[in-house]
């Protein structure tokens, strides 16, 4: 009997520490270095679509941000929405001016340390016949 409630505790204990599906990736820093623990500075926002300007929008599952430098050049990161919180990303970025590509077109950013800047990048589709 005390076997089996040790075995489930452990088992237990294991899944409590797992890192939830599409965070880690979505927080990563993806320019090939780590951010700095204590302080952190990036974008986080709503990145969907909808056909009717009255409508709520859907939100992207996946891929759905591309962060590229100040000249619009380089891709330096990207943001992931996962099917949890759809359309919804935060990314970790390091102080400095970027562009975010999203469906609703490229937003150009600057990053202070510390700071977290809002983005939202919706796109109109076209009502269907």
């Amino acid at each position: 009997m005390r076997l089996s409630v040790m075995a489930g505790a452990i088992t237990l204990a294991a899944i409590v520490a797992l890192p939830i599906s599409g965070q880690a990736n979505a927080s990563a820093d993806q320019s090939g270095s780590a951010p700095s623990p204590s302080v952190q500075s990036g974008i986080y926002g709503f990145s969907g679509a909808h056909n009717d300007l009255g409508a709520i929008p859907e939100g992207v599952v996946g891929e759905c941000v591309w962060i590229f430098d100040a000249k619009d050049k380089s891709q330096v990161a990207k943001g992931n929405c996962s099917e949890r919180q759809p359309g919804k990303f935060r990314v970790v970025l390091k102080p400095g001016r970027y562009v975010v590509h999203g469906p609703g077109g490229n937003q150009k950013v600057e990053i202070k340390r510390g700071e977290w800047v809002k983005v939202t990048s919706i796109v109109l589709l076209p009502l269907g016949p």
